[in-house]
């Protein structure tokens, strides 16, 4: 008997310890949303990967080092985050540069296309004006660029 609640004893003391190294899940609402917890709520949701400490193997779990894993938790987190906003500048850059560039591209073709005499300027700023030849090819290039820039 004495044995019995001595392993009933030792089980309940380490009980904690198994409860809080359970799995974190992430997952995204369909707003956008980032949520965390410890129970899966669907199909998509993904097991993070924490960094284990050598506390966690200790026979008896201490304040300190459940506060050493929830910052560890946090700091996974906020550098998750983190890389997530810069990933969505870095794509927000990027649709501006092809808005931008496919302005251009547009603008290039509707004044090649408008007719009327076209030309340049020379080194000395003078005007040379471009024959039919010289104008279809500028066309074609600026058609070739409008469809890489505009999808």
């Amino acid at each position: 008997m004495k044995k019995l609640m001595a392993l009933t004893t030792v089980f309940l003391l380490c009980l904690p310890i198994f409860t809080f190294a359970g799995k974190i899940y992430k997952w995204v609402d369909e707003q956008g949303n980032t949520h965390y917890s410890q129970q899966r709520p669907s199909n998509r949701s993904t097991q993070m990967n924490i960094p284990s400490s050598s506390s966690r193997s200790a026979p008896a779990a201490t304040s300190n080092s459940r506060k050493e894993a929830t910052n560890k938790l946090l700091n996974a987190i906020a550098a998750e985050r983190t890389a997530k906003a810069e990933t969505k500048a870095k794509s927000k850059k990027e649709a501006k540069r092809l808005r931008t560039n496919c302005s251009n591209a547009r603008k290039r073709v509707a004044s090649l296309e408008m007719g009327g005499r076209r030309f340049d300027v020379t080194e000395q700023g003078e005007r040379r004006y471009l024959d039919d030849t010289e104008i279809k090819k500028r066309l074609a290039a600026a058609l070739k660029l409008r469809s890489k820039w505009c999808k």
